[in-house]
Formats: structure tokens, sequence, C-alpha cells
């Protein structure tokens, strides 16, 4: 039965090589031009303007002196796209391989676009689940991402609770340093309106004295030591006015500065929020093509 088995299958291939050897030795030939990896198939420059049709069949000679049989998958004026191959088939075609036409029995031309149909469905399966693959490994690191940065927002919403008390204890202080240095402004206000009208009275005392004989030096002497103990004390409290103007100023500074960086982290909180529902978006899309 072995020897019977045998003998059937060198039948059978000396058939095929009958069938394959003619269409080599006479029909119009070509070479095959491009591979497409991602579809396992490759092109070759043939179409119907040179008689191919869907059910035409080929051979392409390889390197190896083997032979990997085609049809067209998709079709052109002056072109086509073969079948989808076999990864070993494939392998072993190159670029410049020639090409013949070939006739094949019914049974060869049916089998060989089932084994067609069969590469191009397990290849389809492959593709399919390399893009759930990826699916999967895009929306788990998606998801150590959003984990990464809810943290980063939680942080965020820490430091903006502390802000925020901080703020509020500058605003406070703020409002009663503005009140108090407003206070101590008006009575240096005050004081020196009082001190320049009682320095006037003072020099114009002074200026009458000019006129007296013997000149009253020592008046004169005391007006002019008065005269000039309120000319100290206007300027000491000119001194408390541009003291209470800078602590205002310093108070607001540091108020403002303190609010600014308050609104950075709820700006920075919300970025990382929408960044977040973004990435849900992403996820849930991904989750749908699993």
């Amino acid at each position: 039965m072995g020897r019977i088995t045998g003998m059937r299958r060198f039948q059978l291939l000396f058939l095929a090589v009958l069938l394959i050897v003619p269409a080599w030795a006479h029909g119009a030939d070509g070479r095959v031009e491009l591979k497409n990896a991602d579809v396992l198939s490759v092109s070759v420059p043939l179409g119907t303007a040179n008689g191919v049709s869907r059910e035409s069949d080929f051979a392409v000679r390889t390197s190896d002196n083997g032979t990997v049989l085609l049809y067209p998958l998709e079709l052109y004026e002056k072109m086509f796209w073969s079948r989808t191959l076999s990864t070993e088939e494939f392998s072993r075609i190159a670029p410049g391989d020639p090409v013949r036409p070939v006739t094949l029995s019914k049974e060869e031309h049916a089998a060989l676009r089932r084994a067609g149909e069969a590469e191009k469905a397990a290849l389809n399966l492959r593709q399919e689940e390399a893009r759930r693959e990826a699916a999967r490994k895009e929306a788990d690191d998606l998801r150590a991402r959003k984990e990464r940065i809810e943290t980063r927002r939680d942080e965020l919403s820490d430091r903006i609770a502390d802000a925020e008390k901080t703020l509020a204890d500058e605003e406070g202080r703020l409002d009663w340093l503005s009140s108090s240095e407003e206070r101590d402004i008006d009575r240096a206000l005050r004081n020196i309106e009082e001190y320049a009208d009682r320095r006037d009275e003072l020099q114009e005392q002074r200026n009458a004295l000019a006129g007296q004989r013997p000149y009253p030096s020592a008046e004169a002497n005391r007006l002019s030591a008065e005269i000039k103990r309120l000319n100290d004390r206007i300027a000491s409290e000119r001194d408390t006015i541009r003291s209470a103007r800078d602590r205002k100023r310093s108070a607001r500074s540091a108020y403002v500065s303190r609010k600014q960086e308050w609104r950075k982290l709820v700006a920075d909180r919300d970025q990382a929020t929408n960044e977040i529902r973004s990435i849900e978006r992403k996820i849930r899309d991904l989750d749908q093509r699993r």
C-alpha cells in the first residue's frame, strides 16, 4: 500500500509538471515587482491589458528553484496583487523572481483558491488579534498613566487646600495691616499738619525779633531750636508714612504672590482633570475594539 501511494504521488507530480511546463515555455511572463508584508502579497506587472483575469493562475520561480502558485486577488489594467500567501511562501519570493501563467486542473485551480482564502482568513485573524493585543497594551498604558495623573491631581488638591488657607491668612493679614497702616498714616499726616502749623508760628515770631534792638539772641535761639525740633518731628512722621506704605505694598505683594500660586495650582489641577477625562475616553474607545 505504501508503494502504491508513493507511485500515485509521483504520477500526480509528473502530471502537474506537464501542465506547468508548457505555460512557462509559451505564456506571457513577468517578474515579481513589490512585496507587501502587511497582507503577505506580491505585485506582478501583468493585468487585464495582458489578458489576465481573476481566473488566471501563475507560478513564481523562486531562487531555490521552487515554485509558488499565485492568482490575482486585486486585478488592474497593468498589474495585479496576488492572493494571500503563507509566511513560508512569502519569505521564498523576492522582487525580480520570474512569473509565468500556468494551466491547472479544475481541482488544483479550486484548491489554490481555497488555500488563498484560508491564508487570508488566517492572516485576518492574526492581524485582528494583533490589533486587539495592541489595543489592550495601549489601554493598560493609558490606565497606568491615568493613575499617575490622578495621584498628581490629588497632590495638587492637597496643595490647593493648603494654599487657600495660607491665602485666607494673607488676606486677613492684609486687611488688618492695611487698616492699621492707614490709621498710622492718618495720624502721621495730622501730626505733620499740626507740627507744620506750630513751626510756621514760631518762624513768624523769630522773624519779628529781627527788628528789635538790642536783638534778643537768647529768644531767637530758643525759637530756632524749637523750629528744628518740629522739623525733625515732621521728618520722623514722614518716615512713618513711608514705612507704613512700604509695609502695605509688601503685604499686598505677598498676597498677590500667594494668589498667583493658588491660581497656578488650580490651573494645573484643571489640566490634570481634563487629561484624565481625555484618557478615560480613549480607554473606552479601546475597550470597544476588544
